[in-house]
Formats: C-alpha cells, sequence, structure tokens
C-alpha cells in the first residue's frame, strides 16, 4: 500500500527531528547509527521533556510516521491548533496539516507565514514537498534543479529526488537519494531509515522492480526494525511470494507495537490464507474498527488506506469508490486515479473508470499493476 503521501512531508519533519537532536554526537561514517530501540527511547524522553512546549509537535510527527503511533499524530495536531499566530507557529501548523493531508490548509498556512515574515529557506522546502505530495511535481522541478546546484546537500538532494520520483525519472532519483544518504552524517537511524523506505516504495511502485525494492526495505529496517511501514510493505512482498510465516512473524510484531490497521488487514488475509478462519476474520474485523476510528479523527490521511481496504479484506466496493475519490478530490495524483478507478470498476462505475483513464494517460498504468499485486483477491 502506498504511504508515500505522507513520507513526502517527513522530509522536512525528519531533517528538523535531526536537528533538534539531544545529546547525538557526529558519526564518524554516515552509517553508525544508533540502536533503533535506542533512538527510540531517546526520541520518547524528548516528547516527555518537551511536554507542550513548541517543538514537541515535530517529535510527535516522527513518532506518528516511523511507529505509526496515530495518537501522536493527534496531539501533534491539537498542540499546533492551539498556538498563537507567528511566522513559526504557522509553519509548524503547515507541517501538522500536511502530514494529516490537509494540504490545501498547509499551503495556506505558508502563505501566511510569508506574510508574517517567513524567508524563503523556510517555507520553500514545505511547500515544495505539498506540491509534489498532491501531484504538481512539475511544478515544483525546475526551482528544486536549481536549489540543488546553488546548496547541494541532504535537503536540496532529498526533495529534488522525491519531485523526480513523481515524475518518473526513476534513476536520476535513486541516484540523487544514494548522494543524500552520503550527506548524512548523524548517529540517528530515522533519516537513513527514511530515505531507504523512499526508494524502496519507488522501485515497488512506480519501477514494479520488487527485487529492487525488498533490499532498500530491508536496509531501512536494518537501521531501524521498529519502522512499521517498512515492515508492512515488506511482508506485503514476502506475502506476494508465498513467504507466509515470515510475512506472518513481521506484520504480528507491528502490531504488538503499533494498532496499526493495514498490519492487521493484511495478517488476517494471510491466516485465511492457511486457515485459521475465526483468527483471520477477528483480525480483519479489528482492522475496519480502526479505520473507523482514524477515518473519524483524520479523514483525509486515512481515506486512500481505508480505500483499499475496502477494495480488498473490507469487501465494500461503494465505500472504497467514496473514500478514493475523497482522496482524488484532495490530491490528484497519477496514484489516487488509479485506485478511483478501481473503485470505480469494482462498484459498477464503468463509465467513470473510462473517464477518469482518458484524462490521465498512461502513468496510472504503473499504479493499476501495483494495486492490483497489493489488493488480495
Amino acid at each position: 500500500m502506498n504511504r508515500l503521501g505522507f513520507s513526502v512531508t517527513g522530509i522536512v519533519i525528519g531533517l528538523i527531528l535531526q536537528a533538534t537532536a539531544i545529546g547525538e554526537d557526529r558519526a564518524d561514517t554516515a552509517r553508525e547509527t544508533t540502536a533503533g530501540v535506542i533512538a527510540i527511547a531517546n526520541l520518547d524522553a524528548q516528547i516527555a521533556q518537551a511536554g507542550n512546549s513548541s517543538g514537541a509537535e515535530d517529535l510527535l510527527l516522527a513518532r506518528a510516521r516511523y511507529l505509526a503511533d496515530y495518537d501522536a499524530l493527534e496531539r501533534a495536531s491539537v498542540l499546533t491548533e492551539q498556538q498563537p499566530v507567528s511566522a513559526k507557529a504557522l509553519l509548524q501548523r503547515a507541517r501538522t496539516r500536511a502530514a494529516l493531508h490537509r494540504f490545501s490548509d498547509a499551503l495556506h498556512d505558508v502563505e501566511a507565514a510569508e506574510v508574517e515574515g517567513a524567508d524563503r529557506d523556510q517555507t520553500m522546502p514545505l511547500r515544495a514537498s505539498i506540491l509534489i505530495a498532491t501531484g504538481r511535481a512539475d511544478k515544483v522541478r525546475l526551482p528544486l534543479e536549481a536549489e540543488v546546484k546553488q546548496h547541494p546537500g541532504l535537503a536540496s538532494r532529498t526533495m529534488l529526488a522525491t519531485a523526480y520520483a513523481m515524475l518518473g525519472r526513476l534513476r536520476e532519483a535513486d541516484q540523487l537519494y544514494a548522494a543524500a544518504l552520503a550527506d548524512l552524517h548523524t548517529t540517528l537511524p530515522f533519516p537513513y531509515a527514511w530515505i531507504c523506505f523512499a526508494r524502496g516504495l519507488m522501485w515497488a511502485e512506480q519501477g514494479q522492480d520488487l527485487a529492487r525494492a525488498e533490499g532498500f526495505y530491508r536496509q531501512a529496517l536494518s537501521y531501524l526494525p521498529e519502522f512499521a511501514a517498512a515492515n508492512i510493505n515488506l511482508a506485503e512482498i514476502e506475502a506476494a511470494r508465498g513467504e507466509t510465516p515470515s510475512a506472518i512473524e513481521r506484520l504480528t510484531s507491528v502490531i504488538k507495537a503499533a494498532d496499526e490497521p493495514e498490519a492487521y488487514a493484511l495478517l488476517g488475509s494471510l491466516h485465511l490464507r492457511i486457515g485459521h478462519l475465526e483468527q483471520g476474520r477477528q483480525e480483519i474485523k479489528r482492522a475496519r474498527q480502526r479505520f473507523d476510528v482514524l477515518l473519524m479523527r483524520a479523514p483525509l490521511a486515512f481515506a486512500d488506506h481505508a480505500a483499499e481496504f475496502y477494495l480488498g479484506q473490507g469487501h465494500d466496493a461503494e465505500r472504497a469508490w467514496e473514500l478514493a475519490l475523497q482522496n482524488l478530490h484532495n490530491r490528484e495524483t497519477a496514484r489516487s486515479v488509479a485506485l478511483a478507478v478501481k473503485a470505480a470498476l469494482a462498484s459498477g462505475r464503468q463509465e467513470e473508470a473510462g473517464t477518469l483513464l482518458r484524462a490521465h494517460g498512461p502513468s496510472v498504468g504503473l499504479y493499476l499493476q501495483s494495486l492490483d499485486r497489493t489488493l488480495p483477491r
């Protein structure tokens, strides 16, 4: 399942987390990182120390992104919505709203922050990440290329790599991701894990190269074994080639740490596959319950994931169509179109599916293949 829309905004937020880390020394080599369990304990200590003060939001967003802690995501949202208006507060609110897929609101906050005096170095990366996530990477490609030439480094290369990936320029994107990894000099595992995950997602969905994707997912997990999204995506690959016990073990570890509906859904389908019918049904029921709760809290953030669930294990094509359409109206990416096409066909809307395909061209095809692979039959 796709997690890039949420992760794209993590480019900016992850770099902020790195910059604000407490007590972290520079690594002698770029890949000598703190063990994941220790890094997470340090993150939790920073969250506890920050309380409700400014800066806690970025730490909470990191916990949500890597550990699927959606209570942390909700808490970050509450904190940012309560802040008095200032350039700094508006940018923080924009980052949090973008993480919740409230992209239009986030862009308005970026514009308001500029009015309040925020400079281009602060607003440009955030605006670019939002435009990329909403299918407008072509509008930021040229300024991002200029930024890499003028200020080559981790932030500029990662941002341009993400834009290239969304535009289908996969080899160039991969080279930039590799260069961004080389630019890293921190003991924190989080940015290493994120970049490896982004490369894996790119090769899995747009490149249709599961072997290469698997390598990057495993690399991400070597830095951060607790990385929920990387474990779920790797479990999907393992399940697709019949490695059911390994996928079940991996997903079980995810649900022990997080109440993650996608993990429950895939785990349930795998237990049904091996004949553990009651356990599988209960896990799919739990996935449905979690999606219901999360859609009430943050409908735009979970519309795409929930639509995939209802197309697959949730067996509700009509609800899948409603959610896919909501997601498409929020961000018109090739993948959002593909998801809407699948939902239209599943709910008997052949005419709407044809209209979407004619309007959006051949780029949708790769994502249709990806959905064919990941949606249970």
